[in-house]
């Protein structure tokens, strides 16, 4: 997992490796390469209105790739996910929880959109935050 951020240092690197590692385990997406960038509410705005022509931010952006996996071995390449930091900590603070907790969960969503989850219906975000707490529970976050 390749994690770059705008803080240093970014306390949340391992709870955000630990969240994807035990995703990825889960949904028995065998080797993967997930790119993590965490940012504040103005790129993930950007970004947002860039890709995805929503001009707000928001808490994470998952963008799946392209590129097919080799088959040789080498990791597949399932995208790249962006949390916004800012938002982790209002979203966090609004809960009740940690910081740490909110990064699990948002780094785990966001995965789960790079393998095709989505909640654009009330049936898939029951299946998709359901399965995000699975996730978590089983990664000792719960």
């Amino acid at each position: 997992m390749r994690i770059q951020s705008r803080y240093r240092p970014l306390s949340l690197r391992r709870v955000i490796r630990h969240a994807l590692k035990a995703a990825a385990a889960a949904e028995g997406a065998g080797p993967a390469a997930v790119g993590v960038l965490v940012c504040d509410d103005a790129e993930i705005q950007r970004l947002n209105r860039t890709y995805a022509r929503e001009d707000h931010a928001t808490d994470v952006l998952a963008f799946a790739s392209s590129v097919p996996g080799s088959g040789a071995g080498e990791p597949r390449e399932l995208g790249d996910i962006v949390l916004s930091l800012d938002h982790l900590r209002r979203q966090a603070a609004a809960a009740g929880h940690s910081v740490d907790r909110e990064a699990a969960t948002l780094s785990v969503h966001g995965f789960l959109h790079l393998l095709g989850y989505d909640h654009a219906t009330r049936a898939e975000a029951r299946r998709m935050f359901a399965r995000t707490d699975e996730i978590l529970a089983a990664a000792g976050v719960a």
